[in-house]
């Protein structure tokens, strides 16, 4: 049952109406990665993905939150060509699993899995909301990429950037984030004395039949890989017939994610070995 109800989910996110990929542009990497550590650094970070099904007389209602692990690290860094000229490269992987905690750790079901790995030109980690032309930052170009799923192949991402949203993370890109103070705070994470800025921003879209409303909140910090403490992010998903007025729109289901850095470490090894490496 809850595996059903996690493939509908996901399904949901990528064909609600067609809004949430086709409005969105090809890919955000925004509030993943803003800054590059020395290679072989990790970060791992926990947090739980909800879900309510707000559609009158659901038999599904609110299911029990699962639990998300995701990690970010650097496994190599390389030259190759990018925009004609020969640079500075480096090899991430981001893993994403998302299941019920068992005796034997995290259960995944038969989805398993997320992984990629992706080499990523370093002069392209901007680390900035705007560029020197003020231009939003809102995708991470990459040089070659491979993503696997569960016990499935490996397989090239074709892409010449990574699609973040929405199968690893919920953030959008926003077209604003807003520093609530713009002091660095203690978000009160595992990992302790950290200082990060809180940001907070939102991204509405809306078509014919659905609509829907995606409100993030995340933490930058120096202190941790990457360059993010914490996030938090909740979609309201609504629909209508397509002749009904916008007045018409119902609640459909509401996904609330929450994740916060746990742990960081060193010496970081590839899970996704390639034939070249």
């Amino acid at each position: 049952m809850i595996h059903m109800i996690r493939r509908i989910v996901t399904i949901g996110l990528l064909c609600f109406g067609g809004l949430l990929t086709a409005s969105v542009g090809p890919a955000q990497a925004q509030g993943l990665i803003w800054t590059l550590p020395p290679d072989g650094s990790e970060v791992r970070y926990e947090g739980t993905y909800s879900y309510v099904d707000r559609r009158p007389g659901s038999s599904v209602g609110e299911i029990d939150p699962w639990t998300r692990h995701l990690w970010i690290r650097s496994v190599g860094a390389k030259m190759a060509e990018y925009k004609g000229e020969t640079v500075p490269c480096r090899w991430i992987e981001i893993k994403v699993v998302t299941g019920r905690v068992t005796e034997d750790g995290l259960d995944p079901g038969p989805t398993g899995a997320r992984l990629y790995k992706i080499l990523v030109p370093e002069t392209a980690v901007a680390g900035k909301l705007v560029d020197d032309e003020q231009i939003p930052v809102s995708m991470i170009p990459i040089v070659a990429g491979y993503r696997k799923f569960g016990d499935g192949p490996v397989m090239p991402i074709t892409s010449k950037v990574l699609q973040v949203y929405p199968l690893i993370s919920l953030l959008q890109h926003y077209k604003q984030l807003k520093a609530e103070t713009g002091q660095a705070e203690n978000p009160g994470i595992r990992l302790g004395d950290v200082q990060a800025v809180k940001y907070t921003g939102e991204m509405k879209m809306e078509s014919r039949r659905s609509r829907s409303h995606n409100t993030g909140v995340l933490w930058r910090s120096r202190d941790v890989p990457f360059g993010v403490a914490k996030w938090k992010v909740k979609i309201l998903l609504e629909a209508k017939g397509e002749a009904e007025s916008r007045s018409e729109f119902k609640p459909v289901s509401e996904i609330t994610v929450e994740m916060q850095a746990h742990e960081i470490a060193e010496n970081a090894q590839s899970e996704l070995p390639l034939p070249s490496d």
